[in-house]
């Protein structure tokens, strides 16, 4: 070994040439950043990362944008909006990033809602506005593919393939516009959704996410990526459309399909300027926002469960088996991501009971962690008091939309604190059934990563471990969805090798929860023994509920075009510019003994309409609620032939009466809203009346909110609306100030739809009241009328008087 040893001359020399050699600034490497963009319900949010780290660089930011509601239960918003707005939120963001140091953009990756449908033209403009993801026009769509297409392999992601099909996805939307607008189905040269349509914007290129298709289209997201060049139809189900009778569907939907994390294009020139980036910045496919935020919550290992928690709770859990199953949602193959699946449980009301309990406790000045620390010094089962979370109704694992919550078990021993645990641990119990649904369909979970809501309550956190038997991980970033589009754009960009990769430098836990033993073991007693068995016993009962107080009944639209029969009517003078009102006596509150008599004191005051309430006992539970069937009926009928008989069928299963109300001699026939399954029910019970000769009408309960039949009266099948102005089933009861609005409701609906059903008010009606009824066509007075103290005809005349009295007033 040799050293060599230098002289200072040597050294001196040294010295000089380095001295002469120039010093660079700084070599450090710009900082790699990726924007996450965001599109949501209410507005657009973008957030700029670093993306080797997942930390958040400068500040999330957001712009709303409007959602228009046309009629009740449908949404729409403008495209426009979202690519206006995407500009406005990414330069926000960027231009929040500290000065601090040099940056440089490597990609940008945006997630939306998923079925938020856009139909574009030949050059790619929108042709109307979207459907949002939440529109549910297309109910009775979902409905007839279910019907029609009954055991299509594409249908077995909905619970096996016996449903229920959310009017939420994209083949009930395509369907509604194909059979409601066709003139935009036929100008359609494709549709797409939200996260297609912006991604068009900003690339130019137009693609679907193999994530969205293979979870809300039907389509196979593994088979749906693959090269097919006789025909791009790989993985789509084509003899779905086929049955469905739009072939063509499969051609109007992109045919260029990419999994979530694959580059889609670059930025043109004019998005690069509008978004203020880099021209031919890379833009990376994302998907749904929620699935996208199992990537940020590093959901990608089968035996993650995934628990999005709001209002709502949402279980999404990582399989390696694609095999579908009743009470669950899936499993989608290829979703998130290439290479694994998912599959869905769902509860309809979580966050929401814990806000309903702070308000009707009156407790809007204590914090939740106030009321949580209450309910901690309560023993887990809450002292014997059991609930069920089921106050929306229940999605999985038994799809119910007419549940009810309950609290059994109370005492007077109870506290504010034990309904508030007992509410809490209900919830949990409720996401037990939908773990166990899932596993047992081949969907176990090793872990549940929990993000929303929930994660802000230690005390909560613990019982989903507790009742669940599962550890419970909550990360650090919240931000889920924002986080997984920062995890794509980092692996499109090459940061990261793969999202395995990205998500263990990304993605870091804030903490983990452990479920205790002995909690456990009190919650399982209480589970098998008394929660399972509680919802199975209290389903019937709630359905009984519903028929009497007015059911929960998804909004949807149909159109159908058919003439409606008009009818000549006696009516009260009035101004040449007020329609027509016509007073009808209810038979109900007659003296049945002299029923002839009667309808003569009628017919002789100069009423030529006569309501005839029908009740059999069974819709309304109660043996006083019986009156008259079709003998009584024909034997009004043979008091008079003139008189119209309008009858009001407050009955279970009025579709068997029909023939025999109309061979009776009825002219009327009015369903009871409540007594029908849903709109199609009620639509083909219209069509049955009206094809018998008998006009048809539809009649509400008090506490129906009106808007849930806006789509049967769109069908124009309706001739009348029976507003129920006090309760079914007896007479002599007060007016219900309801029905005022509901009124006020129908007449805006008839003006600005050009409808021609008319209003009628039932019950209550008498010379004060009758003031308030402005706009009927129709009042049914039963008491005031065959009670008055002078007579039928005076009773009569003193309602025109003053119905005239209140038309002259306005």
């Amino acid at each position: 070994m040799h050293f060599t040893v230098m002289g200072p001359g040597m050294i001196l020399v040294a010295f000089l040439l380095i001295s002469l050699v120039p010093v660079a600034e700084s070599t450090a490497s710009p900082r790699r950043l990726v924007i996450g963009v965001d599109g949501g319900t209410e507005s657009i949010r973008a957030c700029c990362f670093d993306a080797v780290t997942g930390e958040v660089v400068g500040k999330s930011c957001a712009v709303q944008y409007p959602t228009y509601h046309p009629q009740p239960g449908w949404a729409e918003q403008d495209p426009e909006d979202w690519y206006h707005n995407i500009g406005e939120v990414v330069r926000e963001a960027v231009a929040s990033i500290p000065a601090d140091q040099e940056n440089e953009f490597c990609s940008i990756c945006v997630d939306t809602t998923c079925c938020s449908v856009v139909a574009l033209d030949k050059d790619n403009k929108p042709l109307r506005r979207c459907l949002l993801w939440m529109d549910a026009r297309s109910a009775p769509q979902s409905k007839q593919i279910l019907e029609t297409c009954e055991g299509d392999p594409a249908l077995s992601v909905n619970c096996g393939g016996k449903g229920p099909l959310s009017a939420e996805w994209m083949t009930p939307k395509a369907l509604w516009i194909r059979q409601n607008e066709p003139k935009v189905w036929k100008n359609a040269k494709t549709i797409c959704e939200y996260q297609d349509f912006i991604n068009y914007r900003l690339t130019g290129e137009i693609c679907a996410s193999s994530c969205n298709a293979a979870s809300r289209w039907h389509w196979d997201g593994e088979e749906c990526i693959l090269d097919d060049p006789e025909g791009q139809s790989r993985g789509r189900p084509i003899s779905l459309y086929q049955k469905l009778g739009i072939p063509e569907l499969a051609d109007k939907l992109p045919t260029r399909c990419l999994p979530m994390g694959a580059k889609v294009g670059t930025l043109t020139s004019a998005a690069a300027e509008h978004l203020g980036l880099p021209e031919d910045l890379p833009v990376t496919q994302g998907g749904a926002d929620a699935f996208v935020g199992m990537i940020g919550l590093g959901c990608i290992n089968p035996g993650q469960m995934c628990l999005i928690t709001g209002s709502s709770h949402l279980h999404c859990v990582v399989s390696s088996d694609p095999s579908t199953s009743t009470g669950v949602w899936g499993a989608y193959k290829g979703a998130p991501l290439p290479g694994i699946n998912f599959a869905e449980g769902g509860q309809s009301s979580t966050g929401s009971i814990i806000r309903w309990a702070r308000n009707i406790f009156g407790a809007s000045e204590l914090s939740y962690q106030e009321l949580d620390c209450e309910a901690s010094a309560i023993p887990p089962g809450s002292d014997g008091l059991v609930a069920l979370e089921t106050f929306q109704g229940s999605r999985t694992p038994i799809t119910d939309p007419m549940a009810k919550g309950a609290l059994l078990g109370l005492t007077l021993s109870h506290t504010r604190a034990h309904i508030w645990r007992a509410l809490m641990e209900s919830v949990c119990f409720g996401t037990r059934a939908c773990v166990e649904a899932l596993e047992k369909a081949g969907h176990g979970c090793d872990e549940i990563v929990i993000a929303g809501g929930a994660t802000r309550s230690n005390l909560w956190l613990q019982m989903h471990a507790d009742v669940t038997g599962k550890p419970v991980v909550v990360c650090e970033n919240a931000d889920a969805p924002l986080l997984g589009c920062a995890i794509l754009a980092s692996v499109s960009s090459g940061v990261h090798n793969d999202v395995h990769d990205a998500v263990k430098s990304m993605v870091r836990i804030h903490k983990k929860i452990k479920p205790t033993k002995r909690a456990s073991k009190i919650y399982g007693a209480i589970y098998n023994d008394v929660y399972s068995r509680v919802g199975d016993s209290a389903r019937p009962v709630a359905h009984a509920i519903a028929s009497l107080r007015g059911g929960s009944f998804e909004e949807a639209e149909q159109q159908h075009q058919e003439p409606r029969h008009q009818e000549d009517e006696m009516s009260a003078p009035s101004q040449s510019k007020a329609r027509k009102t016509t007073i009808s006596p209810s038979v109900l509150a007659a003296d049945w003994s002299v029923m002839k008599e009667e309808v003569q004191r009628c017919v002789d005051a100069g009423l030529t309409r006569l309501h005839v309430d029908i009740f059999d006992g069974v819709f309304l539970d109660s043996p006083d609620a019986f009156t008259f069937g079709p003998q009584m009926v024909n034997a009004i009928r043979r008091c008079s032939a003139e008189v119209f008989l309008d009858l009001h069928m407050c009955v279970d299963r009025p579709a068997r009466y029909v023939t025999a109300m109309k061979e009776a001699g009825a002219n009327s026939f009015i369903f009871q809203w409540e007594a029908m399954d849903d709109v199609v029910d009620a639509i083909q019970l219209a069509k049955a009346i009206r094809a018998s000769g008998m006009q048809c009408g539809v009649s509400i309960n008090p506490s129906t909110p009106v808007r849930e039949i806006y789509p049967l009266l769109k069908t124009e099948l309706i001739a009348v609306v029976d507003v129920l102005a006090v309760e079914p089933g007896f007479g002599g009861q007060k007016f219900q100030a309801i029905a005022v609005d509901k009124v006020e409701d129908l007449l805006r609906l008839r003006s600005d739809n050009e409808l021609a059903f008319e209003i009628m008010v039932d019950g209550g009606i008498n010379e004060e009241t009758v003031s308030r009824t402005a706009g009927a066509d129709i009042l049914v007075a039963g008491s005031y009328l065959f009670q008055h103290s002078e007579s039928i005809r005076s009773g009569y005349r003193s309602l025109q008087l003053a119905r005239i009295e209140n038309i002259s007033s306005r």
